[in-house]
């Protein structure tokens, strides 16, 4: 849930990045960071990327999104993690979350991880009785140039989901990263103002 800094008077937004292991969440983050700061320019975005060291807890990322509602507002982007380690973690990951941005995996022989993580995703969010469908939601296909990666369309068609919400992606390049998280932000806005 969206909420207003007294102090700034900024309005503060939370997006989590859902996913199983290994399927660029937290690459997802990494890219938007480079993006913002423009070191993408400077460096080949895959070179730097494959050097920072992951994370097993959560990432977290704060970005500046202009204004709302005549507010400076900041999107407040977190991975949820794809164990149940700290099933204290995901919890405080879950409660107030305003967008979800789902990164499926399109490699065949992690499909199923996938569906591992929306069913216990899906069993956390009814235990904090959140609904599904008030939440805001995009989908990216992430790993869409591996070789053994399902066609985008034939993912979107699987999966039943609406084309303005899937977008395909190569995180690691940057490639799909910045529209999925471009959409997720004007969905949680249209739904806040």
């Amino acid at each position: 849930m969206a909420f207003i800094n007294e102090a700034t008077g900024d309005i503060h937004f939370k997006v989590l990045y859902i996913g199983s292991q290994n399927s660029g969440k937290t690459t997802n983050l990494q890219s938007i960071y480079l993006q913002n700061n423009n070191i993408s320019d400077e460096i080949n975005d895959v070179t730097i990327l494959e050097h920072i060291p992951r994370n097993t807890f959560f990432d977290f990322l704060p970005v500046s999104y202009g204004t709302v509602a005549e507010r400076n507002s900041r999107i407040h982007l977190y991975t949820l993690p794809s164990h149940n380690l700290w099933p204290s973690v995901n919890i405080s990951l879950m409660l107030g979350v305003d967008g979800i941005v789902n990164v499926i995996d399109s490699r065949v022989r992690y499909l199923d991880k996938y569906e591992n993580q929306v069913f216990n995703t899906r069993k956390l969010m009814e235990s904090l009785q959140i609904d599904p469908k008030n939440i805001p939601s995009v989908y990216q296909f992430n790993h869409s140039d591996a070789y053994d990666a399902i066609p985008f369309s034939t993912l979107k068609k699987n999966y039943s989901l609406p084309d303005e919400d899937c977008f395909e992606a190569i995180a690691i390049q940057s490639k799909g990263v910045k529209p999925s998280f471009l959409k997720i932000s004007e969905k949680i806005i249209q739904k806040i103002v």
